[in-house]
């Protein structure tokens, strides 16, 4: 039994484009013949931004169960038996869903109906980047009673206590609720200290199944947030534009904790790892001073791809990093607040090969001064980079305008008009177009986009049949 069951959905049921599926397949494979660790090698990674709230709330002495349903899933188990049998197991008196991505809201919601079903005395609770620019479409349309708003410890945890102890909740910071058919904001809550909470719960998390399935990948948080703008990112907003970080020492430690539980590869899952190079410099000579040999990637700015720091990185036993390459077009970079200039792109690129970081690199269709032309020529780089092993694991997303970021919040300003209001598609690699731009058509978007990717596919068919 446990006072909080955590559930994270079931990434497998989001619908995807074909060519997108193929793309994957296609990846792991080359991941494999290349050896390389990034986001080629798997999207099936632990929810370890759940497994830190669990952690946080069993410290201060509330019991947790988690329910991956990626994983309780994977075999094909019927999503609904597999919640209810945890229901009956733990008896919960909190259900707390990821509300981490738009394409999670209709599990979200089916999710809170299942557990209202059940009981309907179980408290519903939500919180992560989509929940918190959506909570009064949550509140208004579905079962869940509760939204946290922004960084989820602290009012998960105060929250958690009211609800338990039949206590008031709300003066509680940072949480969203309806009461008397009126949706109810508190204030904001400041950030926690991050050198204050323990590591994720791993513990209490299927680890070695899910190292089985993905080969040994992890996932670890050195920092929180990031200071740059970028119009088309909800990091922003998110965090307010603060970076926060662990100590080195900490990090170490949890690295050589999963060094222990049979990790491989570590995805250091900052948003922007670069943004102190004193502090990955620290991160790094510990990792050489406690003798690790796991390997790890990092989010950089392509800024950040110095010759001298890429050393630092490649010291430290990192392998990869992925960075936004996003369009070819300056005015483009420009308009969404990109920092690197275009000119600079093929010396960024050749200093990572020389230091022997692979690159995952990202292009984002369908930013708002995207025209054909400018998509078409991004196409035609994103597959010469491939062929001259420069960017190692192309990266083609689809722009999604989401709430909570410079343009989501102000389409008619950008020119966009967005065509599909389907959650389930609104993610990086959906079926179906989304939005237009302000001189091309959504579909011509989408259309160029899988484009994209079915040369891409042919690229990676042809480098591993040689």
């Amino acid at each position: 039994m446990s006072d909080v069951l955590f559930i994270y959905p079931n990434i497998l049921e989001i619908p995807v484009h074909p060519a997108f599926d193929k793309y994957e397949r296609l990846m792991r494979d080359f991941a494999e013949a290349r050896d390389l660790i990034g986001l080629a090698w798997t999207t099936i990674v632990p929810p370890t931004a759940i497994l830190s709230l669990s952690a946080f709330l069993r410290e201060n002495g509330i019991s947790t169960s988690l329910l991956d349903l990626t994983i309780e899933c994977f075999n094909g188990e019927n999503r609904d038996k597999v919640l209810i049998s945890s229901l009956r197991k733990e008896n919960p008196k909190i259900v707390a869903v990821s509300g981490m991505e738009d394409c999670f809201l209709s599990d979200l919601y089916n999710i809170a109906q299942i557990v209202k079903r059940y009981d309907e005395n179980i408290a519903v609770v939500t919180g992560g980047v989509s929940a918190t620019t959506r909570d009064l479409e949550i509140l208004r349309n579905s079962s869940v009673d509760f939204v946290i708003r922004s960084e989820g410890e602290t009012p998960l945890l105060a929250l958690s206590n009211a609800l338990i102890q039949n206590e008031d909740f709300e003066e509680i910071n940072g949480i969203s609720f309806l009461k008397d058919d009126r949706i109810i904001q508190t204030e904001d809550r400041s950030f926690a200290d991050l050198n204050a909470l323990p590591f994720p719960d791993r513990d209490n998390y299927p680890l070695s199944r899910l190292y089985s399935i993905n080969g040994g990948v992890d996932l670890v948080y050195g920092s929180r947030g990031c200071p740059f703008n970028c119009s088309f990112c909800n990091a922003p907003s998110f965090w307010k534009r603060k970076w926060r970080c662990r100590e080195p020492k900490n990090i170490v430690e949890e690295l050589t904790i999963l060094e222990d539980l049979g990790a491989k590869i570590v995805h250091i899952y900052d948003l922007n790892f670069g943004t102190n190079k004193k502090w990955v410099e620290d991160i790094c000579r510990e990792i050489r001073r406690e003798n690790l040999d796991i390997v790890w990637d990092c989010e950089l700015a392509l800024v950040d791809f110095d010759k001298s720091f890429l050393k630092v990185l490649y010291d430290g036993n990192c392998r990869g990093a992925f960075c936004g390459i996003e369009a070819v077009s300056q005015s483009v970079l420009d308009s969404v607040n990109k920092s690197y200039k275009i000119q600079d792109l093929m010396r960024y690129l050749g200093n990572a090969k020389d230091a022997g970081i692979r690159v995952d690199g990202g292009y984002v269709f369908g930013l708002p001064e995207d025209n054909l032309l400018g998509m078409e020529t991004m196409t035609k780089l994103a597959c010469r980079l491939l062929e001259e092993d420069l960017v190692e694991t192309p990266a083609p997303f689809l722009f999604v305008p989401f709430k909570g970021t410079e343009i989501g919040d102000n389409l008619e300003r950008h020119g966009i008009e967005i065509v599909n209001n389907n959650t389930d598609e609104w993610h990086f690699f959906p079926p179906n177009p989304l939005a237009s731009t302000k001189y091309a058509s959504a579909e011509e978007v989408h259309r160029e986009w899988v484009n994209c990717i079915i040369n891409i596919n042919n690229i990676l068919e042809s480098k591993l049949s040689r």
